[in-house]
C-alpha cells in the first residue's frame, strides 16, 4: 500500500500539468518571450575635427607628430559638418548656428574616444563626455575641453572644469597634450562622436554612425 500511494501522487501531478498545458493551448496563450530590440541609430548629425586656418576650417584625417613632454600635440575644432572645407566668420557663433539646425532640442551631446597603442603592445581606449573624464590616463595625455560659444569677447578663456559643465555646454574645442610617459606611445586614434542615449554605447564602445576619426601617427613608428 505504501509503494501504492506515491504512484498515485505522481500520476495526479502529471495529469494535472497536462491538463494545465491543454487548458493554455486551448486558450492560445503563448509562453512570454523576450523582446529583443535591434539597435538603430536615428542620429544624423554630421561632425568632424577640424583645424582652424584663418577664416577656414580644414577638415583632418591624418596627423605627424614627434611627441614631447608637456607639450601640444595639438588643438582640434569640432564642428557640425562633413565639408572638407568650412568657411566661417566667427567660430563660436557659426558653430552655435549650425549646431541648433541639427540639435533644437538640445538633447545631442558631444563625446570624445581616444585609442592608443604603446611599446608594450598594450592597446587603451577611453571615452571623454565630460571635464573629469579628461583626467583617464593622465600619465600619457593631458586632455582639455573647450567651449567658445559660451566664451565670445573674452581675449582669453581657460579650459573647461567640473563647475563649468552642465547641460547646455558646448564642446567646441579639444586639446591633447603630451604628458610624461607618452614616450611609450606608438599611435593615436581620437574620435569625436554625438550621441543622445546610452544605447549609442555597447560594452563601452560607440556604435553610432555619427563620428570622425583621425590618426596621429608618431614619428618612427608605423601608422
Amino acid at each position: 500500500m505504501k509503494k501504492i500511494i506515491p504512484i498515485l501522487v505522481l500520476i495526479i501531478l502529471l495529469t494535472g500539468c497536462t491538463n494545465n498545458n491543454e487548458q493554455i493551448q486551448k486558450k492560445g496563450i503563448n509562453p512570454k518571450k523576450e523582446e529583443v530590440i535591434k539597435y538603430q541609430d536615428n542620429n544624423k548629425t554630421p561632425i568632424g575635427l577640424y583645424k582652424l586656418e584663418g577664416n577656414k576650417l580644414i577638415r583632418l584625417n591624418q596627423l605627424n607628430k614627434i611627441l614631447s613632454v608637456e607639450e601640444n600635440i595639438d588643438s582640434f575644432q569640432i564642428f557640425p559638418s562633413n565639408e572638407d572645407i568650412v568657411t566661417i566668420n566667427s567660430f563660436g557663433t557659426d558653430f552655435y548656428n549650425k549646431w541648433q539646425e541639427y540639435n533644437p532640442d538640445n538633447n545631442i551631446k558631444i563625446g570624445f574616444n581616444i585609442k592608443f597603442k604603446t611599446i608594450n603592445n598594450e592597446e587603451i581606449s577611453y571615452n571623454i563626455l565630460n571635464p573629469m573624464q579628461t583626467f583617464e590616463q593622465w600619465e600619457y595625455l593631458m586632455n582639455y575641453l573647450y567651449d567658445d560659444y559660451i566664451n565670445q569677447g573674452k581675449g582669453h578663456y581657460s579650459h573647461l572644469e567640473e563647475k563649468d559643465y552642465n547641460e547646455n555646454t558646448l564642446f567646441t574645442t579639444f586639446k591633447m597634450q603630451a604628458s610624461y610617459a607618452c614616450v611609450d606611445i606608438t599611435n593615436i586614434k581620437l574620435t569625436v562622436f554625438t550621441y543622445d542615449t546610452e544605447d549609442d554605447f555597447e560594452n563601452n564602445e560607440y556604435r553610432g554612425n555619427s563620428k570622425h576619426t583621425i590618426n596621429i601617427c608618431i614619428d618612427n613608428y608605423k601608422c
